[in-house]
This record gives C-alpha cells, structure tokens and sequence, in this order.
C-alpha cells in the first residue's frame, strides 16, 4: 500500500488501541515484528489482550482491500 493510504497511530494503552482498531473487521490478519512481544494473528485477537505495553506503532489501513494487514512494530 502507499503510505497516504495507512494511518498510523502509537497507542498508549490497551483503550487507545481497541479505539485505533475499530471499525476494522474482526478476522483481519496482523503482523508483528517479533521484537514487539505482540503474537496475536487477528484484530479479534489483538482486541482481547488485556494490556498494551507501551512504544508499538500500530499501521491500519484507510482503505480496507481483500489483502489488508494491521502492522505492529517499535517506535523509532
């Protein structure tokens, strides 16, 4: 995707974070960097943690096409 087509987002606890994902579908596929600590598969899954831990970027798209991905990566 182009990168005005994402929205990206730093959450800082787990009720930012369910807000960044609302609205996206329930089976949608994430992908984490394994230095994240994030090993949630879907955006249910993501959505059912209890806490967030602090300095992940959250990538979602804008847009939702048949292949899109939540990304979840280090704050730099």
């Amino acid at each position: 995707m182009k990168p005005d087509e994402l929205f990206r987002s730093v959450p800082t606890n787990i009720h930012e974070l369910r807000l960044a994902l609302a609205g996206l579908p329930t089976d949608m596929k994430i992908k984490a960097h394994p230095e994240t600590g994030v090993f949630e598969k879907t955006v249910d899954e993501l959505c059912a943690r209890t806490t967030w831990p602090p300095g992940l970027v959250l990538t979602t798209p804008r847009k939702l096409h048949p292949k899109s991905v939540v990304k979840i990566s280090k704050a730099t």
